[in-house]
């Protein structure tokens, strides 16, 4: 649908050339001649963008603008001006116009400037079409929390969501759900509604990191043909997250400390102060106290990102949360890979449990990807996973198997007793492990490889490799 215009110019042969070249470019375009015609239509008529002479008799585009945004506060407003000054350009930001341009035969400026509004429309049309599918998706109740350490953990998530100024500083391992237990914070608070922007820090080339988070202005160096909207000034109303913190640069850290306490900030190359409404978050996997200690993070800046610190929990110490997360990943991968797959069998429940996790719940998410990607039935057991995750438990093996006969299938673990010694080798005790369960599966090799949690082929293999 294209994108519709109000245009206010006092002078008819300005007033029609840029309304038949802005028809020309795709819009639908409305005009007024004066700012009371204009007020008069907004009535009855939602533009999209308002574009305003700056200089006009009786009501001026500022007077315009001022009673405009008392009625329809979102509305982007875009002023024209053929002799402004930066007075007037302060005054139209503060007033909260989108952009100050001048008047030019070949309109370039302003084209530049309504090709920079309607794609921050999309942008916002696009966070009104998610933010349903976003609300549900981290709604407080779905956030699953068998285990005691998580319900205290959501607890504190439930209360931060509540205070939508307070500055949060998310630690944790990598693969813990920082940025997640971000988002969830964001759209079950006030915020809800408006953007939630990440910003990757380590990914963000140092060069133009602050172009990226405060904008520029046309010409404010090589390459800027006009002018930018930053990543904070984007997310105003909402939430921006900065994830690895200590990744950012240390001049660019002063700058951010400075939008956090005064929230203002200045586009590169420009002059005008502009206001911002954002809760600000951080999230680190490094010590940063530490790094603070080192000189590689501004200490004033850790206080002042250090309002509330939370600790998200590592997946080792939630391991009531193990198997429901694991079903959900399971759900969720069979849905997108189009395959049949239900349920989790019990030599993958056993093997999950026993896992170590170092990659946290996002490991736990690949894992679920590529062991349904693997499956052509519709249950998932441990020989789908990879062979390293089953070398590698924290665990043993007795305590993850479930007692019974031989049998039946299922052994029964209380026979098995196994000691070492630190000089044994890994290599050495894997195959008394495999001897010993074998022995009492009465030789079936089958079903030694069940309750080791590998397949059949891959226990051939590791007895044929020991010399």
């Amino acid at each position: 649908m294209p994108w519709q215009l109000l245009l206010v110019e006092d002078e008819e042969s300005v007033r029609e050339a840029f309304a038949l070249r802005l028809s020309d470019q795709g819009y639908l375009v409305q005009t007024a001649g004066s700012g009371a015609e204009a007020l008069s239509l907004l009535r009855s008529f939602e533009p999209d963008i308002l574009v305003l002479d700056l200089v006009m008799p009786n009501l001026s585009g500022l007077d315009v603008l001022a009673r405009v945004k008392q009625t329809s506060p979102n509305l982007l407003a875009i002023l024209l001006t053929a002799r402004g000054t930066v007075k007037d350009a302060v005054e139209a930001t503060k007033l909260g116009a989108f952009d100050f341009v001048a008047k030019s035969i070949d309109m370039e400026d302003l084209l530049h400037a309504l090709h920079r509004a309607t794609e921050l429309l999309t942008l916002q049309r696009q966070v009104r079409l998610q933010s349903g599918q976003e609300v549900e998706r981290y709604a407080l109740d779905r956030v699953i929390a068998k285990s005691p350490v998580t319900q205290a953990f959501l607890a504190q998530v439930r209360e931060l969501a509540k205070n939508d100024r307070v500055t949060v500083l998310l630690q944790g391992e990598t693969g813990t759900g920082k940025q997640y237990t971000g988002r969830v914070m964001h759209f079950n608070g006030a915020r809800g509604d408006k953007p939630c922007i990440e910003v990757d820090c380590p990914s963000i080339p140092r060069e133009l990191f602050e172009s990226e988070l405060f904008g520029h202005e046309r010409g404010s160096f090589t390459g800027a043909a006009g002018r930018k909207t930053g990543l904070i000034e984007m997310a105003d109303g909402g939430t921006v997250l900065f994830d690895e913190i200590a990744d950012l640069p240390l001049a660019l850290q002063a700058k951010l400390l400075r939008v956090i306490e005064e929230r203002t900030l200045r586009r590169v190359g420009g002059a005008a102060t502009i206001p911002v409404d954002v809760r600000f978050m951080a999230a680190t996997n490094r010590n940063l106290k530490d790094a603070v200690a080192k000189g590689e993070f501004r200490e004033d800046l850790y206080f002042r990102l250090n309002v509330v610190t939370l600790t998200v929990p590592p997946l080792r110490e939630r391991q009531e949360d193990i198997i429901p997360l694991a079903e959900r990943f399971l759900t969720r991968s069979a849905l997108s890979l189009r395959k049949p797959v239900r349920r989790l069998g019990d030599s993958a429940q056993a093997l999950l449990r026993r896992y170590n996790f170092p990659g946290n719940v996002r490991e736990l998410s690949n894992l679920l990807e590529r062991a349904v990607l693997f499956c052509s039935g519709d249950t998932l057991e441990s020989m789908h996973f990879p062979s390293d995750v089953q070398g590698n438990l924290s665990r043993p093996f007795a305590e993850a198997a479930h007692p019974s006969s031989t049998s039946s299938g299922i052994l029964d673990p209380s026979q098995i007793h196994l000691s070492f010694h630190l000089g044994e080798s890994l290599a050495n005790l894997e195959d008394r492990i495999i001897n010993e369960v074998l022995k009492h599966a009465d030789g079936n090799k089958s079903l030694a490889a069940k309750h080791l949690g590998i397949t059949r082929w891959m226990l051939d293999r590791r007895r044929k490799s020991k010399p």
